[in-house]
């Protein structure tokens, strides 16, 4: 009888053992329903978590941490689910985090692994036309909006030619042009704002972005692509813009070079 209470015993060790759940002091305990490793691709991505409470107490909360920065944005509004954000990765190789969700004392932990970006495709443009407007001071400094495409302006001179390609680029400068008559970009390198922060001799984020146009000639959201970083180079007979964007979810960079005479349509009030 000893000797049977002792199997029974040695079973009970081996099968606590294999129990993946673990239990806190007050025997309650958080258990995970789905996979402990998720993969993901370079792109932001949205997921979820699904557990199970084995005997709650009441005034305990579920909560979930992330190890990693690109990892957060959980909900909560479903019991027994916790939803949550990866973001984009911007770098070549892979990563991985570790989301822990917790119970009173009592965790798992599930990991996320995320594609790495392939280096990114250069593309270069040098065959399309440079048109845009001045529209004199704005927020106490000279605005330029110019935009490279290969179909132009409408003939209302807006940027609605159906089917067209534009970068466009909301350039603030401390310089007005030498001649309102022949309105062109004052030499100079510029940078791209990202942050949209007022600095000045940059251009913004707000109106900075490539746009494909539909065959009515409108863009929607989704086809107004921004810029991730750029810069602005204005020589004599030279404009050139490089940029970094996303196309879906490989990053790519554009340089759009501008060779020969142009002249901005003055809409300064």
């Amino acid at each position: 009888m000893k000797k049977l209470l002792s199997i029974v015993a040695l079973f009970a060790l081996i099968f606590a053992a294999c129990e993946p759940v673990s239990y806190d002091a007050q025997g309650s305990a958080i258990k995970l329903i789905t996979d402990a490793e998720v993969n993901v691709s370079s792109g932001s991505a949205m997921g979820f978590i699904k557990y199970e409470l084995i005997d709650p107490v009441e005034g305990e909360a579920v909560e979930a941490t992330a190890n990693v920065e690109w990892i957060g944005n959980f909900g909560y509004k479903e019991m027994g689910k916790i939803t949550y954000a990866v973001d984009k990765n911007p770098d070549e190789g892979p990563r991985s985090g570790i989301i822990t969700v917790t119970y009173g004392g009592s965790s798992f932990d599930v990991t996320i692994n995320q594609d790495g970006n392939p280096a990114p495709t250069n593309k270069t443009i040098a065959d399309f036309m440079l048109q845009g407007k001045y529209y004199g001071i704005q927020q106490g400094m000279y605005n330029y909006y110019l935009a490279f495409s290969d179909l132009g302006m409408d003939s209302n001179n807006m940027f609605n030619t159906p089917d067209a390609h534009y970068y466009f680029v909301d350039l603030y400068l401390l310089e007005a042009p030498a001649d309102k008559n022949h309105i062109t970009i004052p030499v100079g390198t510029y940078d791209f704002d990202k942050s949209n922060s007022g600095f000045s001799n940059t251009f913004t984020d707000s109106y900075s972005w490539y746009q494909i146009n539909d065959a009515s000639g409108n863009a929607s959201s989704k086809n107004q692509i921004s810029y991730e970083e750029g810069k602005l180079i204005v020589e004599e007979g030279k404009v050139t813009l490089e940029v970094a964007l996303y196309i879906g979810d490989v990053k790519e960079k554009h340089t759009v070079i501008y060779e020969g005479d142009y002249s901005f349509i003055n809409e300064e009030q």
